[in-house]
Formats: structure tokens, C-alpha cells, sequence
């Protein structure tokens, strides 16, 4: 479902002569070209400052040398970060072979580098294939995985060899979309949790020649793209004109993933809002809701995101009800 780019239902838009909604009444999601530079931290708190949001927070890390798409959760927004995360992610690399790093990209202090003849692209493609679907992975060293206690990019500063830990991540495809030794381009579709640096430093490997990621863009999280994403001088220009609110997307169009219903009915809405979801009406959309921890968005007439509902989480679960601020009463 296409994701567009508009005021939730519940906050009012600028009018000519009137001023926008306060900040802290608009909930959702701003969707940031990150430039290269700032970490994903001080680009979510310089763009929180900008708009003087009371919160806000950011949906998958980017290294501070990479640039692009940044998901940005506003204010009740940061609710819903956790379900914003499991997308997938694209993003387009630029590998240099030939030289290994410490950090795994451009930034770090060279290891090794390869003296031997130019590799050709065919060997790059193949060294790609042994990398998709699913398997283990080694987090870099320079990251903020926590091991004994300790952040890993903290231990490898200080000389400290520990053994990183190996996760499981997806590569859904991988596209080789120009070559010319030493380097080399590719687009990477990919689940939660994938180190793209250590996808090259691997690719590398396995070519004999070593590698590392010379740049890094993210095209694509989830469903928010590029073309929506907002540059830092463009979210000041539409600040001023007091225009920035109509980027943000709902929260109900943000969640677009998940199953839905509709909860018409006034007075149940009421209840809800109180934090009491119908029991009746919960056994009612339980014969054709999906099975599965995933929730449920509770949406009002209006189209607007009331809760996020676990149908199967237990009573008395501490994660079984989620409420969010609505309008009820058109």
C-alpha cells in the first residue's frame, strides 16, 4: 500500500491566516534524507530541535559516512518504532576491492590490501551468490553491539579482541549494477539486522582480494522511499512557511503493513480511549483476524490509528493494548 504524505486526520492543517497544530499534537512519521556526516542520533535530535518536537526518534541506524533514507517516528510515533524496524531495507553500495579496513568502510585505518591482477565482474557476480536467502553473519567489529557489557566499537578502540557474535540476517536480492575494478556497485534488499560492510568485507573474502564499503545509501525502508525523504535545508524551508506538518505520515498509513479493523461503534471508541477494548467485539474479529503474535491497528470511521491490539497475547499481558490519541466524534 502506497504510504502518502499528509496530516493525520486528528490534527488540523494551516489555513491561510491561522497557524498550524502545535507540534506536539502531530504524531506519525517524517521521512529524513540523512546526509553524510551526522549520525542517525544527532540528525534525530537536530531535526527534533528544528521543529521543537517533545519527542522523537529514529526507525534503523545509518552510519554517519552513509546517507539517505532515516524513518523518523514523531512524537507518539515513537509507539510504534518497534513495529517500523522489521522492514526491509535497500540500499545502494559502493565496494572497493582490493583493501581491507578496520571499520569495514572508508572511514577506518587500512589492514591489508591485494596486490595481484584485476578480478573480473564475473567472479564479483559469483562471490554475490554465495550470499542470499538467509545465514549467519558476523557483526563488525566497530558497532554498537554489546558484548560482556561492552559496546564492540568501544572494545575495538581500546585493542581489546573479544569474539563478535554471528546473527542470522536475510538478503532478499542483490543486484550488481556497475563494475569496474576496483570498484564496484550493487543494490542489497535486506531484512533487519544486516551489516552491509561486513557484506562487502565478505564478498571481498571470497573473491581473495578484501574489500570495503567506499560509500552508502539507503534508497528504501519499508515502504518510505527516497523521493519521499526531506533534506535538512528543505525541512527548514518548509518549517518556516509552517508547511513541515503536511510531510508527516499518519500513523495509520505509517503501519499499512499490519492487519486492520474498523471499530465504528461510539461508545466502544470512548472505552477504548480509556483503555478498555470490548471483549464482544474483540470475539467478533477474532474468526478472521490472521494468526500470529503480529498486531492489530483499531481504526476509527475516520481512518485514524486508535490502538495497536495482540489478539493472542494473554490477559493481563503487559503487551496486548496499545492506545494512541484520537478523535471520536468527526
Amino acid at each position: 500500500m502506497m504510504v502518502m504524505s499528509q496530516l493525520d486526520a486528528g490534527v488540523r492543517t494551516s489555513e491561510p491566516g491561522r497557524s498550524q497544530a502545535a507540534p506536539s499534537n502531530i504524531h506519525g512519521v517524517l521521512v529524513v534524507d540523512k546526509p553524510e556526516g551526522l549520525s542517525s542520533f544527532q540528525t534525530t535530535r537536530r531535526v527534533a530541535r528544528m521543529l521543537s518536537l517533545s519527542k522523537a526518534g529514529h526507525c534503523g541506524t545509518l552510519d554517519p559516512f552513509a546517507t539517505g533514507v532515516l524513518v523518523l517516528a514523531v512524537n507518539q510515533g515513537t509507539r510504534v518504532v518497534d513495529q517500523l524496524t522489521l522492514q526491509d531495507k535497500v540500499y545502494v553500495v559502493t565496494v572497493r576491492f582490493g583493501v581491507e579496513t578496520d571499520t569495514l568502510d572508508r572511514t577506518g585505518q587500512v589492514q591489508s590490501s591485494y596486490d595481484g591482477p584485476p578480478i573480473g565482474a564475473q567472479a564479483c557476480e559469483n562471490a554475490m551468490g554465495r550470499f542470499s536467502g538467509s545465514f549467519e553473519q558476523e557483526v563488525p567489529r566497530f558497532s554498537a553491539v554489546q558484548v560482556g557489557g561492552r559496546r564492540l566499537y568501544d572494545l575495538a578502540r581500546r585493542g581489546i579482541e573479544v569474539t563478535p557474535p554471528r546473527r542470522v540476517v536475510h538478503i532478499e536480492s542483490m543486484e550488481l549494477l556497475a563494475y569496474e575494478w576496483p570498484l564496484a556497485t550493487l543494490r542489497v534488499r535486506c531484512g533487519k539486522g544486516t551489516y552491509i560492510r561486513q557484506l562487502a568485507a565478505d564478498i571481498g573474502r571470497e573473491m581473495g582480494c578484501g574489500a570495503h564499503v567506499h560509500s552508502l545509501r539507503r534508497t528504501a525502508s519499508g515502504p518510505f522511499t527516497e523521493e519521499m525523504a526531506l533534506s535538512m535545508d528543505r525541512i527548514e524551508e518548509l518549517k518556516m512557511k509552517e508547511e513541515w506538518a503536511r510531510k508527516v505520515v499518519p500513523l495509520a498509513e505509517a503501519l499499512a503493513h499490519l492487519p486492520r479493523v474498523c471499530l465504528k461503534d461510539e461508545g466502544l471508541l470512548r472505552r477504548l480511549g480509556n483503555g478498555d477494548l470490548d471483549r464482544a467485539w474483540q470475539k467478533e474479529q477474532m474468526c478472521w483476524i490472521p494468526e500470529g503474535r503480529s498486531p492489530v491497528c483499531v481504526l476509527t470511521p475516520r481512518m485514524q490509528l486508535a490502538a495497536l491490539w495482540w489478539p493472542d497475547a494473554a490477559e493481563g499481558a503487559e503487551r496486548r493494548l496499545r492506545v494512541f490519541p484520537f478523535h471520536w466524534n468527526g
